[in-house]
């Protein structure tokens, strides 16, 4: 590119909104977001949490700002938003990371524990997405990246129907809107991410086997690392995937391929 701009970064200062921001794979996607120059707004539930996500990042020079929101309440989404629109005048870039477990067999699943966990992975998932679309629609285009889960096209463990479910529901939700949205400059993609360091997947050690399990299943017999998936989604923002729309991108060291 003539202006010495690197294709497979995002463009310098562009404004990126992550959900699930102040832990795990969204707290690393955040640093290395602003590490590659953007604007990054942390989302999440937990104000001693994000506060410290935001502070860390501004200690090593990147531009970040935590909003309090629990991706459940329509209003605290819309409030994110437009608290993101207020801060740096647009949203160029989304990163919807937010997500909790739903373990359980689907005989012995709590009505309240399955609509809790497709409260959070897919109608907070489609809250995020509607607000998104709206503002980038407007403003002339932008790139969603859906942090969805292997689970959502292959599922190999008894026990987590719920959680199963709620991501194939969200790989549905990432085509379905990269398919609307198209024309107006507006790409959507999902990664799904296999077994990475995390809460979560130490979490599922007494569910379905943790890490011990997975390096079982897969071909490198490695734990992926949260840096891992936020290059993917990097990469998605760039210019670089500029022709890659509604895709989901499984960063999961060849599990999917097995």
């Amino acid at each position: 590119m003539s202006d010495g701009a690197d294709a497979h970064q995002p463009p310098q200062n562009a404004v990126v909104v992550v959900t699930g921001g102040s832990t795990g794979i969204g707290r690393a996607s955040a640093a290395a977001f602003a590490e590659a120059g953007m604007r990054v707004v942390i989302a999440a539930r937990s104000e001693e949490r994000g506060a410290e996500a935001e502070r860390e990042i501004r200690a090593h020079g990147g531009e970040a700002r935590f909003v309090r929101c629990d991706v459940t309440s329509p209003a605290q989404v819309q409030d994110l938003f437009a608290r993101a629109v207020e801060l740096y005048g647009r949203v160029d870039c989304a990163f919807n990371n937010a997500g909790i477990p739903g373990d359980g067999r689907l005989a012995d699943l709590a009505p309240e524990d399955f609509d809790r966990t497709f409260a959070v992975n897919t109608r907070g998932l489609w809250l995020c997405m509607r607000e998104e679309l709206r503002i980038m629609s407007a403003q002339g285009g932008g790139s969603i990246v859906n942090n969805t889960s292997v689970h959502g096209i292959r599922t190999v463990f008894p026990g987590i129907g719920a959680y199963a479910a709620s991501k194939h529901a969200a790989v549905s939700l990432t085509r379905m809107a990269a398919v609307e949205h198209a024309r107006e400059g507006i790409r959507v993609n999902a990664v799904a991410p296999g077994p990475v360091e995390s809460d979560m997947l130490t979490a599922s050690e007494a569910a379905v086997g943790g890490a011990t399990a997975w390096r079982g299943l897969i071909p490198s017999g490695e734990i992926g690392t949260p840096r891992q998936v936020s290059d993917v989604a990097l990469w998605l923002f760039s210019p670089a995937s500029s022709y890659v729309n509604g895709q989901v991108i499984g960063v999961d060291g060849g599990f999917l391929a097995t």
